[in-house]
């Protein structure tokens, strides 16, 4: 089950108040396929959604949505005085096809809830994996796209919007506004894994970051103490490590004796200790001292 599925099925689990019926069923009627005179058409893959919009349609005008015979995820209202009745309620002119959002509908903030979840019902989508996060509700009447970009923003959830395929489109792609927007319609449970998701890809990421950069402060120890190594048999190959100090000499031993160890354990290995900054400076003098054999 995708990501949207599970937001549509947790959204049509809620009961919807009396106050709220007309609200939701508006927002799917807005965002549905086809709104005209001739004909309500509300196209849904989902048979949760599906059944939904017939409860409303049977509970708001007494209309009963059928199933398409070309497309079962498709349900059709054609009856004329069954469709009048659908416009009458919402205050819509008749035999227009001029649609836009009855503010009296959503004057609750409840019913703007409802609206907004009626529109993602029939027109919503998310996304939320690799590749980012993306929520959008897409509608093909203008009106109301922009009708419902005004409420988002006087909601605080302003939303981008963008033209796409003659729809018209609004957005977020940030992840904290996408958990409002879920968790004001309704889908607290979607808005709670989502920001779960969140923190496991941000931990995730932090654990992959810091194992990275010990691997390559890891492959930088090796490399160098490779180096150091190298620097020491060559040393010894030139019979130059007799003319060394006592402490070059130490050095050389003790980096042989733990050609892993890290430069402060390597430090602690002295009697007496040495500084991490001692030992550093005395095995880059030992590689110098063979680079310069190299070039006589």
């Amino acid at each position: 089950m995708s990501f949207t599925e599970e937001i549509k099925t947790e959204l049509c689990r809620g009961q919807v108040p009396d106050c709220c019926a007309s609200a939701e069923c508006l927002g799917m009627l807005l965002y549905c396929n086809k709104f005209a005179p001739d004909r309500i058409r509300l196209v849904a893959a989902m048979p949760e959604v599906r059944k939904r919009a017939r409860m409303l349609f049977r509970r708001l005008f007494g209309a009963e949505l059928l199933e398409e015979d070309e497309r079962e995820e498709a349900l059709i209202l054609d009856d004329p005085e069954s469709i009048r009745a659908v416009f009458d309620w919402y205050g819509f002119q008749y035999k227009s096809a001029a649609l836009s959002l009855n503010r009296a509908v959503v004057e609750e903030d409840c019913c703007k809830a409802a609206f907004l979840r009626g529109c993602f019902l029939m027109g919503g989508y998310v996304t939320a994996g690799r590749g980012g996060y993306h929520l959008e509700l897409v509608t093909p009447h203008y009106n109301v796209s922009r009708q419902v970009c005004t409420l988002l923003y006087e909601m605080d959830m302003e939303p981008g919007e963008v033209t796409r395929r003659s729809n018209y489109v609004l957005y977020y792609k940030n992840s904290e506004r996408i958990e409002t927007f879920l968790s004001a319609i309704g889908a607290t449970g979607a808005a709670m894994d989502l920001m779960l998701t969140k923190v496991e890809k941000a931990l995730v990421n932090k654990i992959n970051r810091k194992v990275n950069c010990e691997t390559a402060n890891f492959d930088k120890t090796i490399d160098a103490a490779n180096r150091q190594l190298d620097a020491i048999r060559d040393l010894e190959a030139a019979g130059a490590m007799e003319g060394l100090s006592a402490d070059l000499r130490q050095t050389a031993r003790l980096r042989k004796e733990n050609p892993m160890a890290s430069l402060s354990e390597l430090a602690a290995k002295f009697d007496p200790p040495i500084s991490k900054p001692g030992v550093s400076s005395r095995l880059k003098k030992l590689v110098r001292l063979s680079e310069e054999l190299k070039t006589r």
